[in-house]
């Protein structure tokens, strides 16, 4: 690596690393541009596909404080790290740039429809009622969660793009964005199928009468799967299982207070989920959304948008992508004596002042709301944060290679 490889790597680093519990929507809309400069730059994505302008525009007019979904800094977190999958995933298997662009814009916009009253789609993709109505919006924690692929507010944006005076998008590529961000509800999630079939502890009657099994809430079919959608759908299962500060917001402490969890048992317990609800541990979620992610790749290949060389590195790529969070959540007893190790325990324990395996019993018998269980939390996220900066170094290297 050349001194301006390696200022280059630097720089695109800075990118990637911060910290989304500390964004505000300056920041938000800041680091979106830079990436999107960054990764023109490097050919990754091609600005005539997507040009600057309508990036820009989306990106003003969505990163926004009357869009409820902006003002959250856990969105912020999620979407941080489902955009670096797509481009870690684009990079494995060399993928067009214009597929990238499109993946990518999708993903820099998609989550922007989840927040309480946001309009849903009323076009063939509307979601209705079991009477064949529309719904208009988006009123209960079932719909944000299951529907907000659906949410009207994006598309509406991508067709206002069409008609700038400069970089206007094509209606082509308008509709491959939408249809991207519509195909990932229920084109990777398990955890969307299940809900919107009734399988789920919490929310299941909202979407199918538990009784008669008539479904109250019509989902509409998704478009086709696309080599765009595989990499938007991979990143995204991705980020489900991946360790670090956007994961620690996306489950807070009350979160696992409530389930009677012990922090040890957030990050590492091996009981599975019952009745299809979501995982209680990162470790379950990890073995969940890597066959997730096996699924994904093993529908394009059979549909043909992946020749054997690129499954194969996409195969290589979720593995890359899950190390670092099996290594973050290992308990096993020889790793913990290891004193160089990378997991949560261990960087615990050196917050403490304490051995990994001290620090392990500690979290198993530590939950939080207490005195004891802030100052782990504390440490939690400062180990969350060193697992997000490996990321981004790793990312950063990928790019410059």
């Amino acid at each position: 690596m050349t001194e301006d490889d390696d200022v280059g790597a630097v720089a695109l680093r800075k990118v990637l690393d911060d910290d989304p519990s500390l964004f505000t929507l300056a920041d938000w809309r800041r680091r979106n541009e830079a990436l999107y400069r960054a990764l023109a730059e490097r050919g990754i994505i091609d600005p005539v596909v997507v040009s600057r302008e309508a990036h820009h525009y989306l990106n003003m007019h969505l990163i926004h404080h009357r869009v409820g979904a902006a003002n959250d800094t856990q969105n912020a977190g999620h979407v941080r790290a489902q955009n670096q999958n797509i481009v870690h995933y684009a990079v494995a298997i060399g993928a067009p740039a214009d597929v990238v662009s499109i993946s990518l814009q999708a993903g820099f916009i998609h989550d922007l429809n989840k927040a309480f009253g946001e309009p849903l789609r009323s076009d063939r993709f509307a979601p209705c009622d079991q009477r064949g109505r529309p719904i208009r919006s988006m009123t209960t924690m079932a719909q944000i969660v299951g529907l907000n692929h659906l949410g009207d507010r994006t598309r509406r944006l991508l067709q206002r793009t069409t008609r700038l005076a400069q970089g206007a998008l094509s209606p082509e590529v308008a509709e491959r964005i939408d249809h991207c961000i519509i195909h990932h509800g229920l084109g990777s999630s398990r955890f969307i199928r299940n809900l919107v079939d009734g399988h789920n502890p919490w929310w299941g009657h909202e979407f199918v009468d538990p009784v008669s099994g008539i479904r109250r809430l019509l989902h509409p079919e998704p478009p086709p799967m696309t080599l765009a959608s595989v990499l938007h759908d991979l990143a995204d299962s991705t980020q489900q299982m991946q360790g670090g500060a956007a994961w620690l917001m996306k489950y807070p402490s009350g979160y696992w207070r409530a389930a009677g969890r012990s922090y040890a048992s957030m990050l590492s317990a091996r009981i599975d989920a019952e009745d299809h609800g979501i995982q209680l541990s990162l470790v379950k979620q990890i073995e969940e959304e890597t066959t997730t992610c096996r699924g994904i790749i093993a529908e394009a290949r059979a549909l043909g948008l992946l020749d054997i060389a690129q499954s194969e590195a996409l195969h290589r790529a979720v593995d890359d992508a899950a190390q670092p969070s099996i290594d973050w959540v290992c308990d096993e007893p020889g790793q913990l004596e290891e004193p160089d190790g990378a997991s949560a325990y261990h960087d615990v324990g050196r917050s403490l002042g304490i051995s990994a395996v001290e620090a392990q019993e500690r979290l198993r018998i530590t939950v939080p709301g207490t005195p004891e269980g802030d100052r782990i939390e504390e440490a939690l996220w400062a180990s969350g944060r060193r697992l997000d900066v490996q990321r981004a170094e790793a990312l950063a290297a990928a790019f410059m290679s």
